[in-house]
């Protein structure tokens, strides 16, 4: 055992940004843990003393020969004589071991943005660490609100674009544009008047439509359009490593004679797009051999073609399509986008995932997911998919279980081999308090709900088919049970928030689930009460809450 009271935290004399930053937080949580807050010194004034040693200096210079075997993001503890070195692949990973040590060896949970759990201790033992991990996935990111703000993103090791990270932390994985690009790329506003070729044929007929219209793919003055832009957006954004060609949303194919012929060729829609991106990449390698091109496998185009494949600065990013409930691989509606993973893998080892984990037309209403959830990521990580972004109500705080469903995303995304169920666990026992059993029970009501292998859900289902009525009863009474256990006043406001799914389907659809109106008005009241004390503002993507509540009110004076 290593006792580590009175320790100092020790840093390089020439300490980067980010080094400073983890030294700080490793100093506020073991401050937090003991009572007692060590000093940061800088490694010529730490006098020989233990330390915990924080980034590549003389006294970790042994440890560093290590760091060769670990990939991006990885991160590096280890015991010397009385020192614990910390140290990363890069600088993302250097910040991450502090967090590391804190969660794996002193039992500090990351749960949300408004809760973190640190156990106290008057005295901070540590056995021998010889620990080195590289997560699976090199680019990890939850669409959650509040997912983005910079304490919770490095907190959780969550590195995407939305993060609002800076060098100051290791930055992020950039990505320009984000994606849904070709109406960036050839502006249908500035070519469409004169060149209308430019734009998909779709039903003997071009189109100017940037949702459901895309580019003619075969033609070779957009080739060189979008070359010239592509190569603009590098010139323009330095720091940037993956630009992004791809798709515009929704369907709309080309079908002029030269695409469809490309399609028949390769057996399918991708055929068209993967040889237009290889092209762009292949002149983006001759002048900027570090940057990477990505697109999308999307709608239409998620099946990759039989011949062309992508180049080796090409990022494919697959688009998820099966059933959130039961997970693609155990769902028959699902069969055919592990297909697709099983297909891409074999032609490429960058890719990129894009999962929906929310139901986009009713943010608040019940989505029983998270067993079906955890089953993709494990699956993701053993069919080398190396990026993986989960897609949640990003628009606003507070969807339905928001916060576990970013934090089982993020646990699992750093590290597949965690059992779900404990997580799980472990985040109830912190978020809620004496409540945590009840609502343990409540989640596990849900998971039932979900096994039913006649009920499935994708993206904007109806909930009424999904949540019987039975069932609802029973979880009101768990919630209202959850309510009334001795709770601090932020675990009674987080235990509120589960009452609104349930309050949802009552006052969206009464009939179905024998809901007395005339409790309305008052369900309506504390609705609005737990979504101002939550700062809710979306009820469903691009819908304003405060719109629905008054709809509400309206229909239930």
């Amino acid at each position: 055992m290593t006792p580590s009271a009175g320790r100092i935290i020790v840093v390089p004399d020439q300490a980067s940004p980010v080094v400073l930053y983890a030294a700080k937080e490793l100093q506020y949580f073991l401050g937090e843990i003991s009572g007692t807050k060590p000093i940061i010194a800088k490694e010529s004034k730490s006098d020989g003393k233990s330390a915990f040693v924080i980034g590549p200096c003389k006294r970790s210079v042994d440890v560093q020969k290590s760091l060769k075997g670990l990939r991006e993001d990885g991160v590096l503890i280890k015991s010397v004589g009385n020192d614990i070195v910390l140290l990363g692949q890069n600088d993302r990973g250097q910040l991450y071991s502090v967090y590391v040590l804190l969660e794996k060896f002193m039992g500090v949970e990351f749960l949300a943005r408004d809760c973190t759990v640190i156990p106290k201790r008057s005295k901070i033992v540590l056995s021998e660490i010889d620990y080195a991990y590289s997560p699976p996935f090199m680019y990890r990111e939850t669409l959650y609100w509040d997912s983005f703000p910079k304490e919770i993103a490095t907190r959780q090791r969550l590195n995407g674009p939305y993060a609002k990270v800076g060098a100051d932390v290791g930055g992020k994985i950039q990505i320009f544009p984000y994606v849904h690009s070709s109406a960036k790329l050839v502006p249908p506003s500035k070519y469409y008047a004169e060149h209308p070729e430019y734009f998909s044929l779709i039903g003997g007929k071009r189109t100017n439509q940037t949702v459901h219209g895309q580019l003619c793919l075969t033609n070779p003055d957009v080739l060189k359009i979008a070359t010239a832009e592509v190569m603009k957006w590098i010139k323009e954004n330095p720091d940037v490593p993956i630009f992004d060609v791809s798709q515009n949303d929704g369907n709309g194919a080309c079908e002029c004679d030269k695409c469809m012929a490309v399609v028949k060729e390769e057996g399918s829609q991708h055929g068209p797009i993967m040889r237009f991106v290889n092209a762009i990449a292949d002149e983006v390698a001759k002048k900027y051999p570090d940057k990477w091109i990505e697109t999308l496998a999307y709608a239409y185009s998620t099946k990759p073609g039989s011949i062309t494949l992508p180049h080796k600065n090409v990022i494919i990013r697959l688009c998820h399509a099966g059933c959130f409930f039961h997970g693609f691989e155990q769902c028959g509606l699902g069969a055919n986008f592990a297909n697709y993973i099983n297909e891409w893998s074999k032609q490429t080892d960058r890719i990129f995932i894009w999962h929906y984990a929310t139901n986009f037309a009713h943010y608040i209403a019940p989505n029983q997911n998270l067993n079906g959830l955890a089953k993709d990521i494990k699956y993701y990580a053993s069919h080398k998919v190396n990026g993986l972004m989960i897609q949640g109500d990003y628009e606003s705080p507070g969807g339905e279980l928001a916060e576990l469903r970013q934090y089982l995303s993020a646990r699992l995304m750093w590290d597949p081999s965690l059992d779900p169920m404990e997580i799980r666990r472990e985040f109830c026992q912190g978020y809620y308090g004496a409540a945590s059993a009840d609502v343990l029970t409540y989640l596990a009501l849900m998971d039932k709900t979900a096994a039913d292998p006649t009920r499935h859900a994708f993206a904007a289902w109806d909930p009424k088919t999904t949540m019987p009525d039975t069932v609802l009863a029973d979880g009101l009474k768990l919630i209202e049970r959850a309510r009334k256990r001795s709770l601090t006043p932020e675990q009674a406001g987080r235990v509120d928030r589960l009452f609104l799914p349930m309050w949802y389907m009552q006052l969206t659809y009464p009939d179905a689930y024998g809901f007395d109106v005339s409790k309305a008005p008052a369900v309506v009241k504390e609705f609005r009460r737990v979504v101002k004390a939550s700062g809710i503002t979306r009820i469903r993507e691009g819908g304003d809450i405060e719109t629905w509540l008054k709809e509400m009110e309206t229909k239930y004076p």
